[in-house]
């Protein structure tokens, strides 16, 4: 692992090489919310997915510079803020930021749902943000850190999943559009 040389233009934090694979690594740290609560009896409230849309849109430049190059580019971030880890970095936080708010569409004179699909505030698409291979989680598990990647359906440089050690699990999602 090293460090990518910085010149003028923004580059990924780091350059990962294995004996059978290659990664771009941007590494971004949610560490400030004033929604995030600390106190006995106080609530923490956040909009799904918003800190993750959020670090998607301030890394693009950096993921695009490897993705350029044929490197697969991955967003990594590290909850710093919540000490579970979880408070804007739960799977459904990706997902929404990623592919958009989940949606139910409901018949009005049955109450059903009749539709289901991933709606809007999506940051990948198959025409924007498609040098993202994936967006992930960093987080400390058993007193090691552990890598949560979610695919990038719309992803031009794919990652060779099978190819990957054991610390990194892998979430693929089904993609549901209206």
């Amino acid at each position: 692992m090293r460090k990518f040389k910085k010149k003028t233009r923004p580059r990924p934090d780091y350059l990962v090489k294995t004996t059978k694979l290659e990664f771009a690594f941007e590494v971004k740290e949610l560490a400030e919310d004033d929604n995030f609560k600390t106190e006995l009896f106080e609530v923490s409230s956040r909009i799904v997915g918003e800190h993750v849309r959020k670090k998607i849109h301030d890394s693009r430049k950096q993921i695009q510079f490897a993705a350029k190059q044929g490197i697969p580019s991955i967003l990594l971030i590290y909850n710093n803020l919540d000490p579970w880890h979880s408070f804007g970095t739960e799977n459904m936080d990706f997902i929404s930021a990623m592919y958009g708010e989940y949606t139910l569409v409901i018949d009005k004179n049955t109450g059903k749902i009749v539709n289901s699909f991933q709606g809007q505030k999506q940051t990948l698409s198959e025409v924007k943000n498609t040098s993202f291979s994936a967006v992930g989680r960093l987080s400390p598990c058993d007193r090691q850190m552990k890598v949560t990647l979610f695919d990038n359906v719309f992803s031009k440089v794919k990652i060779q999943y099978e190819k990957l050690p054991s610390c990194f699990d892998i979430i693929n999602i089904n993609i549901e559009t209206g």
